[in-house]
Order: structure tokens, then C-alpha cells, then sequence
């Protein structure tokens, strides 16, 4: 079992370890950022959707999201380019990181109108 026992337990760990506010991670998965706040309290539990866009945009697997069972990660391999984009992510300082952030998920939701 995990040390997280609850689905919002397992969500908040991910979105801090990857420096994460919640308006930022609300906005990427679809949500509003108080029903981020009550799934992360427990006071609410994600729908299917939902669930599915999390662990998406983790790269965890949904069963592990859900229940804390089974493998965490996702053996997903990851292009040359993503790779460069994630390190290069990582050595940016945490304010312009959470601004680039926002400006690529922006542009991509931008593009899904197209």
C-alpha cells in the first residue's frame, strides 16, 4: 500500500514535487482550482475524467492513482525533444518555470480550437 493513502493525498504529493500551484494544475487537467483543493482534502474525489487527466499529465498510471497499488510510473519512452524540454524545465528558476508553464499550456489549449 502506499504511504499516501488517499487519491487526494497522492495527487497533492505529485503536484508539489513537481513545484506546482494549484491554479496551475487545475487549469492543465481541465478543473476548477477549489475542486483541486477539495480532492486534495478529501472532501471530494475526482470522476473518471478527471482521474484520467491527472495521471496523464503525471505519467502515472490511473490503478496507482486510484488505489496506491500496482506500479507508479508509466514505461512510457520520451522523445529526444521532450527529454532536452524537461531538462532544460528543470534548471529554469521556480518563478519563470511556473511562467513558461502557463504559456505552453495556454498555447495548447489554444491550438485545440483550431
Amino acid at each position: 500500500m502506499s504511504e499516501q493513502h488517499s487519491i487526494g493525498e497522492r495527487i497533492k504529493n505529485l503536484r508539489t514535487q513537481a513545484k506546482l500551484d494549484q491554479a496551475v494544475l487545475a487549469e492543465a487537467v481541465g478543473t476548477a482550482r477549489t475542486h483541486l483543493t477539495n480532492i486534495e482534502r478529501g472532501r471530494s474525489k475526482p470522476g473518471r475524467d478527471l482521474l484520467m487527466a491527472f495521471a496523464k499529465f503525471f505519467g502515472v498510471s490511473v490503478d496507482w492513482l486510484a488505489t496506491g497499488d500496482g506500479p507508479r510510473e508509466i514505461n512510457e519512452t520520451l522523445t529526444a525533444k521532450e527529454l532536452l524540454l524537461i531538462k532544460a524545465f528543470r534548471r529554469l528558476p521556480e518563478n519563470e518555470a511556473e511562467l513558461h508553464l502557463k504559456l505552453i499550456v495556454a498555447h495548447t489549449e489554444t491550438g485545440k480550437d483550431s
